[in-house]
């Protein structure tokens, strides 16, 4: 070796040159890693970042559509109960109109069973029967159909029942209210 050494110098700087190259060859290695290291971290921060919004997004998501099911659930259910109000109504002028020959017949009794079950069943549900007569006028719960003689402002008689469906009016209850003027 040492023939190499003296050939190209005699002091060994070949082998020092490239010794030298081989470490600034590393060293620019090293500059590179580290660089790609560091970028290789920014990106996984935001990975970290993009999946942390991506899972609150997520669970946003999921929260809104519980959310529209329920609406829709209460929606479905507020309309099928506008529906079936009148067959209430109807059921309850039938029962006010019944011939006193028909009070103890059987299948009378059938029909007043199968009203009671209807209704047991809307209560279940959430609908309730607004307590309306001789209350104060509400005119969220009341419209008023006539005035008459009576307390002024009270309700004297119910044409209609009103409902709740889980305490908000469903349908105001129809009715006649006193005006102040007293019967004679």
């Amino acid at each position: 070796m040492s023939a190499v050494t003296t050939s190209a110098g005699g002091d060994g700087s070949l082998e020092t040159s490239v010794l030298r190259k081989q470490v600034e060859d590393l060293q620019g290695q090293i500059v590179a890693l580290t660089s790609e290291f560091e970028a290789a971290k920014a990106e996984a921060v935001k990975m970290k970042d993009l999946a942390g919004r991506a899972q609150a997004d997520l669970q946003n998501a999921k929260a809104r559509v519980d959310r529209e099911r329920t609406e829709l659930a209460a929606f479905a259910l507020e309309a099928i109960l506008r529906k079936l109000l009148p067959i209430i109504d109807s059921f309850q002028r039938a029962f006010q109109h019944l011939p006193e020959a028909l009070a103890n017949d059987e299948w009378t009794k059938g029909v007043v069973a199968i009203e009671r079950q209807l209704a047991r069943e809307l209560e279940a549900a959430g609908l309730q029967k607004m307590s309306s007569l001789g209350a104060p006028l509400d005119p969220q719960r009341h419209e008023v159909l006539q005035q008459g003689s009576g307390k002024k402002d009270a309700v004297i008689e119910v044409y209609e029942e009103g409902y709740e469906l889980h305490g908000r009016v469903l349908r105001p209850a129809k009715v006649k209210i006193g005006d102040g003027s007293s019967k004679h």
